[in-house]
């Protein structure tokens, strides 16, 4: 029970009586949040408050002694002096030594706010199958690894973290199948590189901060070479090449990243080319989300006749879309969707204020249309004609359509009866489809409910199995 509690909490249990008083010694997960921030508006009690902090640390690992731990989680917002530090780790190191060698520990968890090097035997944990690091921990000298049980591994917004030592942690940890990576603009790194045979489930975030300068030194580049990858989530505004060397076990992406104008070295025209060598590449998935950017970049290289627009690929193996884009962009969807000859499920979200439609229906009606797509989702709906066009539009062309569900928000322009009632009179391809109108509100709520009803069959079945 004890194990379930916040440290400070399992150790305030021993005043309870004699029976409790070292029952937490016992506990096999240490969960430490410093939590002295919120006192930081008065200083008084802040800097008591800080003390009590050191104290509480100093007297856990004393009391701690060698005993094995399972999981281990620290998290320390406030800077504290480096004596301090340095004592907590060199307790740690020892810990590890004692334990995590041995192979007891199995996750780490370190949410560190200032500057501090984490002992080199933390590194060598055999049985370690979660690593989560996030702040400012510093890599120096990181000169080989060895986690072989290790499957997640989490490097969150390390400005120490480099290349070299990304390329480290990931060559000794053989059983690795999640990384998440996330990366913001100050940091100064030319190239990342993900390698790894094992790795199934990879998330990106490079995140570009505007009041940080942009180094126009060289150009960033992302290199992504994982054989076994099946779900790839991509968020970058930083890099201005971006590859995948092999994705044929790819089976999801979800990508968000676009052309930085006045940020970027390269060319638009270069950019978009890339882009479309990335879709190449990932041309095998079967469920694919794009957001504005995505599409902002493809309605550039349109706009401009670049050569590459007209080499998009055909995503063979896709049969549920996702898109999300401006309002000015939405006569490009017809064209995309020109690529997916096997489509069955296509999502549009709107992502703001409809005030500049520009819908324009396609000389030619895209293959999915006529054959295979099953269900629509438009969601953020608004009413304004552009939109409503745009839905007369896929009523009438897509010949097998089953479901067409509308979402609209509260400020919905034209009434829901209206709506109705002009799309209930316009031509259909398909018989048997069924128009299904709901406020936004609700949508949400269903889709809670769908993932807890997920989240249970998936308990369930581990469970059986």
């Amino acid at each position: 029970m004890l194990s379930f509690l916040p440290t400070k909490s399992a150790v305030a249990t021993s005043i309870l009586s004699t029976r409790w008083r070292n029952l937490w010694k016992s506990v096999t997960i240490l969960d430490i949040y410093d939590d002295t921030s919120v006192y930081y508006m008065n200083p008084s009690t802040y800097k008591e408050r800080k003390m009590n902090f050191v104290n509480f640390m100093d007297r856990l690992f004393i009391h701690r002694n060698n005993r094995s731990i399972l999981k281990f989680r620290l998290s320390l917002a406030q800077s504290y002096d480096f004596s301090c530090v340095n004592a907590w780790m060199t307790h740690l190191s020892r810990w590890i030594s004692s334990s995590a060698i041995m192979g007891n520990v199995e996750e780490l968890i370190f949410f560190i706010n200032f500057p501090v090097r984490l002992p080199e035997n933390l590194y060598c944990c055999q049985k370690l199958v979660t690593l989560k690091l996030h702040g400012h921990i510093r890599f120096d000298n990181l000169q080989s690894v060895s986690f072989p049980s290790l499957k997640a591994l989490h490097l969150e917004h390390l400005r120490m973290l480099n290349n070299t030592a990304i390329e480290v942690l990931l060559s000794g940890s053989p059983a690795l199948e999640e990384l998440e990576l996330h990366m913001e603009g100050r940091d100064s790194r030319q190239s990342v590189d993900v390698c790894s045979l094992s790795l199934k489930r990879l998330i990106i975030g490079f995140f570009c901060i505007i009041c940080v300068p942009y180094d126009h030194r060289y150009r960033k580049k992302l290199t992504i070479d994982t054989p076994n990858l099946e779900f790839l989530k991509l968020v970058d505004f930083t890099s201005e090449e971006i590859s995948m060397q092999r994705a044929d076990s790819l089976r999801q992406a979800d990508l968000c990243f676009g052309y930085q104008t006045g940020v970027f070295n390269v060319g638009i025209e270069e950019y978009a080319n890339m882009v479309v060598q990335f879709y190449r590449q990932i041309s095998g998935v079967k469920i694919l989300s794009l957001s504005n950017f995505n599409i902002e970049t493809l309605l550039g290289a349109a706009l401009h006749m670049f050569p590459c627009f007209g080499n998009l690929p055909t995503f063979r193996n896709l049969i549920h879309l996702e898109v999300l884009v401006f309002d000015a962009y939405a006569w490009i969807l017809p064209e995309i969707l020109q690529c997916t000859s096997n489509l069955e499920v296509f999502v549009f979200i709107l992502d703001e204020d409809a005030y500049d439609w520009d819908w324009r229906a396609p000389l030619s009606v895209p293959q999915c249309l006529s054959s295979c797509l099953q269900v629509i989702e438009f969601n953020d709906f608004e009413g304004v004609p552009g939109e409503t066009e745009m839905v007369e539009y896929f009523l009438k062309n897509a010949l097998v359509l089953k479901k067409m569900t509308i979402t609209y928000l509260t400020d919905l322009q034209t009434s829901e009866v209206d709506v109705l009632k002009r799309l209930s009179t316009c031509p259909k391809g398909s018989d048997s489809c069924q128009i299904v109108i709901i406020p936004e509100h609700q949508r949400s709520f269903k889709v809670a409910n769908w993932r807890l009803a997920c989240s249970r069959e998936q308990a369930d079945f581990t469970e059986t199995y």
